[in-house]
């Protein structure tokens, strides 16, 4: 398979950062508030690091085939009948997730910035968007990525750091608390966010330097993580954990107290909402794509561009199934736990696959 190699590691680590920086954003403190208290901080912590190892059993797997796609090579280890069997399983889940998570976008749209518009009419834009965009190579994919990440990263830190500012430290302590049930199902729970990074797949082949797809991916957590991390900080401190836990967005309340100076820059919150779409963007294009490539594939087309359109009315469907943002939560809860173990599993298998056939081969060399 011969592929112009053209994504650098950087530019490889742009697409998975602004994958993983998405519609969570604005709820994610919520959840390590309920899970973990004033200690919320530290199980995001530990959902980053799950996270990373999900990943690093991927990667590591992937530079190991540096000119194919997951789905192809597989194909070898598991045998057609079965690789088609589990491409069809992780199809289903990135076009429930991005249903999902465009149906989580409508919701806040409709909420907080478009009050009269039907949330059929905002979702609908938001995946024709993405559908347009879907047509589109993986090289210019990772450019659109690499374009937007740094308006995405460097305005969404500077609001954070400037709503730290107000934040009582002793609303953070105990800083750790006795891990318990409740402790590692957030950890697990804050790890969903990350699952987008399974992208890197689609990255590896067209990647200048393929054994270098773990660097990007550790590189990309780390600064997602950060980020995350600081958006918890600000959030439990500002309000504590209690009131976190009530409100439905403690990212958009933070970013509202933030303000620099007497009548200048008071409405930074106006400005994060619109960071956030651009995020939200960015992360609902990967899923569609990867569900658009995941389809090619198991109907043997030639490129993406005719699924993507078939994929539309199918997202659309999706994403209007919930009946109100409890549910669509729900839901999303569930999804992230069968696409944990789907995609774990499926993972650990052809690792076990790949080494037998290595260890085979050694033994018949010998």
């Amino acid at each position: 398979m011969n592929t112009p190699r053209q994504i650098t590691t950087l530019r490889a680590a742009a697409v998975i950062s602004s994958t993983i920086i998405g519609v969570g954003i604005l709820s994610f403190p919520r959840y390590m508030a309920v899970a973990g208290g004033s200690s919320a901080p530290f199980v995001a912590f530990c959902g980053i690091v799950i996270s990373f190892i999900s990943f690093w059993l991927l990667a590591s797997l992937c530079r190991r085939f540096p000119r194919e796609p997951l789905f192809v090579f597989s194909r070898r280890l598991l045998g057609r009948p079965l690789a088609f069997v589990f491409t069809l399983l992780i199809f289903l889940i990135f076009t429930l997730l991005t249903g999902l998570t465009v149906r989580q976008f409508g919701d806040v749209a409709t909420t907080v910035l478009y009050k009269k518009t039907p949330i059929e009419a905002t979702i609908f834009l938001m995946l024709l968007i993405c559908q347009l965009s879907a047509r589109r190579s993986i090289i210019k994919f990772s450019y659109i990525h690499f374009f937007y990440l740094p308006l995405i990263i460097g305005p969404t830190v500077l609001i954070t750091l400037i709503s730290m500012r107000n934040i009582d430290w002793l609303n953070l302590q105990p800083v750790l608390t006795m891990p318990s049930v409740s402790f590692w199902r957030g950890a697990r729970e804050a790890s969903y966010l990350f699952q987008s990074s399974f992208v890197i797949i689609l990255l590896v082949p067209y990647m200048q330097k393929p054994k270098q797809a773990v660097r990007a991916g550790a590189l990309a957590i780390a600064v997602a993580g950060l980020l995350y991390l600081l958006i918890v900080i600000a959030s439990v401190g500002l309000f504590g954990s209690e009131e976190t836990k009530l409100l439905i967005y403690p990212t958009l309340e933070s970013a509202r107290s933030a303000a620099v100076g007497e009548g200048f820059l008071e409405r930074l919150d106006a400005l994060f909402i619109v960071l956030w779409v651009i995020s939200v963007y960015t992360t609902v294009y990967t899923t569609y794509y990867l569900a658009a490539v995941l389809l090619q594939n198991l109907c043997n087309f030639q490129d993406q561009r005719s699924t993507s359109t078939v994929l539309l009315p199918l997202v659309f469907i999706t994403a209007m199934l919930p009946s109100n943002v409890f549910e669509t939560y729900t839901w999303s809860l569930t999804l992230g736990n069968v696409s944990l173990m789907v995609l774990t599993g499926y993972v650990a298998l052809l690792w076990a696959l790949f080494l037998f056939r290595r260890f085979r081969k050694k033994g018949a060399s010998g």
